[in-house]
């Protein structure tokens, strides 16, 4: 297929979805929302910080590759890291001097909602969703202010043994601080020299330093917990993320282990009452590897429907099921890197006993779905196409003001080089014979074992910003599959 039939296929899928959102009944959202204080950061920035901080020092801890940041050589490392490689990451802080130091010496261009929940619960309301529900456990007054001003979305709170839904600006806790993480934005082209390193930055990405202040809990109240089958009855489905702030160990003897349990009681106690609920987990960089493991094992496993990653994340989940050698092969940029990414994606749906495995990589979307899914491909198809055009959308504007500003990302081409990209997967799976060259370009696949899908994505050349769009994806093409499921539902009633 040609890149002007996609074009045309993403005009056909927008408006199809468009015209169904209206049938989800609700969507509840957990856990994670911050305050992003968002720097974009210049060349002579970089320069003047490593200098600050000593060329020598930075190059060796660069070589330790720091898996949390305890002080601003650590920071500096794990930046220069990303921008060398191009690619976001996401590392945690458990100090606030960071912040300090940060405010003292680099200072914020802006600040914004942030945390995946947060964002996707943005998101949705401004689609207008008719009911999004958003708990995030330290709600404070700041956090609140970042909430989008609509009416069909609210916050639980439970007053003298009631379930009431209000919106975030009349529930938040007077008494809680905010939570800020710091993202630092880089441009493709920006040049970095240090200790004899001189590299040109290969791609516009972003590195997050992830608050996680000692209060932080991935947890319920319980009262709330008590009225959870009163939630699940009013959704079709829910979006949970935020399991990477789930630390090993905690100052009151818990553990990572029970803070896991807590998260599966509250997926069990959501489909009590709801077992057709969808619940998609979208995940992230976990770089305590156990916590990773006990997160896709204990949590995602059997527990939920659906799971949303990009490539650096299946790589980081292939690597502690035990799949190391498909794992690197998955981010070492290899001409079969695609093909590994499929087989990924594969062994993630069967691994993890998973209905959907919906992967964003830049240039292109893999999909892959069990047999007995509730949708054909041609849906799935489209919900990605929806996906990529919301993408386009908040890469291009900064931000989703409503469904019309979709015309932006409409307008935005298909990206020639994802869609080249795509052929080395095509020669591989017409080579074996899974499936035919008309099949492919029609990016619907059905196997033995099950069905794929493959999109080639709109790519904003020049983006605004980066942060937010991974989480736009999952759960614009989330939204869409409950969208086609409501639809198919009330055509049989």
């Amino acid at each position: 297929m040609e890149i002007e039939e996609w074009e045309q296929r993403y005009s056909e899928a927008f408006s199809n979805i468009s015209g169904l959102l209206g049938n989800i009944k609700g969507v509840f959202v957990a856990y994670n929302s911050n305050v992003d204080a968002i720097k974009h950061i210049k060349e002579h920035e970089i320069k003047r910080l490593i200098q600050l901080l000593g060329c020598e020092n930075v190059q060796q801890r660069i070589l330790d590759y720091p898996r949390e940041i305890e002080d601003p050589v650590d920071f500096m490392a794990r930046l220069i890291i990303a921008m060398r490689d191009g690619k976001a990451a996401e590392v945690p802080t458990y100090t606030t001097d960071l912040h300090d130091w940060l405010m003292d010496n680099l200072v914020f261009d802006k600040a914004r909602m942030g945390g995946q929940a947060g964002i996707i619960a943005n998101l949705l309301a401004t689609l207008g969703v008719n009911n999004v529900i958003s708990y995030v456990p330290w709600l404070s007054r700041e956090q609140a202010e970042y909430y989008v001003d609509m009416p069909n979305l609210n916050c639980p709170v439970v007053e003298d043994g009631k379930l009431f839904l209000k919106h975030p600006k009349d529930a938040y806790d007077p008494e809680q601080k905010p939570k800020i993480n710091w993202i630092i934005e880089f441009s493709k082209g920006t040049k970095v020299n240090c200790s004899g390193e001189v590299f040109s930055v290969p791609r516009d990405n972003r590195l997050i330093i992830s608050s996680r202040p000692k209060w932080i809990r991935i947890d319920m109240d319980r009262q709330l917990y008590d009225h959870l089958p009163e939630i699940s009855e009013s959704i079709d489905g829910a979006i949970l993320a935020g399991y990477q702030m789930i630390k090993e160990e905690y100052d009151d003897g818990s553990d990572c282990h029970d803070y896991v349990e807590k998260a599966v009681n509250v997926i069990e106690r959501l489909k009590e009452h709801n077992p057709d609920l969808r619940l998609h987990v979208e995940f992230t960089s976990i770089q305590n590897k156990a916590i990773r493991k006990a997160v896709l094992t204990r949590i995602v496993k059997k527990h939920v429907t659906s799971l949303g990653l990009d490539t650096v994340e299946v790589a980081n989940a292939l690597n502690v099921l035990g799949y190391e050698e498909l794992a690197y092969s998955v981010i070492n940029k290899g001409e079969n890197s695609i093909v590994s990414l499929y087989e990924g994606a594969v062994k993630l749906l069967h691994e993890l006993d998973l209905q959907r495995v919906h992967i964003h990589s830049l240039g292109f979307y893999i999909c892959v779905v069990s047999k007995d899914y509730p949708l054909d491909e041609k849906s799935h198809r489209e919900a990605l196409l929806f996906a990529s055009t919301l993408a386009a959308t908040q890469a291009t504007l900064g931000s989703i003001g409503g469904m019309n500003d979709a015309d932006v990302g409409l307008d935005v081409p298909v990206y020639s080089q994802g869609y080249d990209g795509l052929r080395q997967l095509e020669k591989y799976l017409v080579r074996r014979g899974i499936c035919s060259v008309q099949d492919f370009e029609d990016g619907c696949i059905s196997t033995a074992s099950h069905n794929l899908i493959i999109v080639p994505s709109k790519v904003v050349k020049d983006p605004v910003a980066t942060v937010g769009i991974g989480d736009t994806i999952s759960a614009g093409a989330f939204i869409a599959i409950l969208a086609k499921l409501k639809e198919n539902k009330i055509k049989k009633a």
